[in-house]
C-alpha cells in the first residue's frame, strides 16, 4: 500500500535543497557548512515531532494515563538524543575510500529524510480524529524504534565524517 508524503512540497524541497553534495566539498569549510545546513533542517522537523508530542500531553480534554505520559517522555528523549548526535561539531573529513563513503553518505541521507518523513506522519495521526489510545497501541512502538534508527544512523553518518563521539571532547581553537 503506497502513502503519499505527508511533508509539504516546501518542507520536502527545502530538506532536499540542504542535502551535502559530498562531491562538491572543496574545503573543510565547506563540508562543515553544508553539513550544518542538513543537520539543522533535519533538526527543526524532529523538533517539530517533539513538540506535537508535548502539546499532545498539555492539550485539554486529553486524558492520557502515566503510561502513556512516560511513552511521551520516553519518545521525547529519543528525539533530544538525535538533537544531541546531530550538534557533534569538529573537522569534517571523509573517512575510508572516498568515493565509498560519499555513497554510504548519499544512501543514508536519503534513508534520514524518509525516516523523518515517516516520524512525522505518525506524530501527526495523533494530532487527528485517531483515538489515543488506539495511537499509543499501534504508533509509539513503531516511532519509538523509527527514532532509535535515526539515532544510529545519525551516528553512523558522524563516523563516516570523522565526526566520532572523541569529537566533543576536542576543543576548537579560539574557543
Amino acid at each position: 500500500m503506497t502513502e503519499s508524503a505527508t511533508l509539504s512540497i516546501p518542507e520536502l524541497t527545502s530538506l532536499m535543497d540542504k542535502m551535502p553534495a559530498y562531491r562538491g566539498y572543496l574545503s573543510a569549510g565547506d563540508a562543515a557548512f553544508a553539513e550544518r545546513e542538513f543537520r539543522h533542517a533535519l533538526g527543526t522537523l524532529l523538533r517539530e515531532c517533539g513538540e506535537r508530542l508535548l502539546n499532545v500531553a498539555d492539550e485539554k480534554g486529553q486524558i492520557l494515563s502515566a503510561e502513556m505520559e512516560q511513552t511521551i517522555d520516553d519518545l521525547v528523549d529519543r528525539i533530544g538524543l538525535i538533537f544531541r548526535r546531530l550538534d557533534r561539531e569538529g573537522a569534517v573529513h571523509l573517512v575510508a575510500g572516498q568515493a565509498a563513503t560519499i555513497a554510504e553518505l548519499e544512501e543514508l541521507d536519503t534513508k534520514l529524510i524518509l525516516m523523518v518523513e515517516q516520524a512525522l506522519r505518525m506524530v501527526r495521526n495523533l494530532d487527528t480524529g485517531v483515538p489515543t489510545a488506539s495511537w499509543f497501541q499501534t504508533e509509539a512502538d513503531l516511532l519509538s524504534h523509527g527514532l532509535t534508527a535515526f539515532s544510529e544512523m545519525t551516528e553512523e553518518r558522524n563516523y563516516l565524517l570523522g565526526l566520532g563521539w572523541e569529537s566533543e571532547f576536542v576543543r576548537r581553537k579560539g574557543v
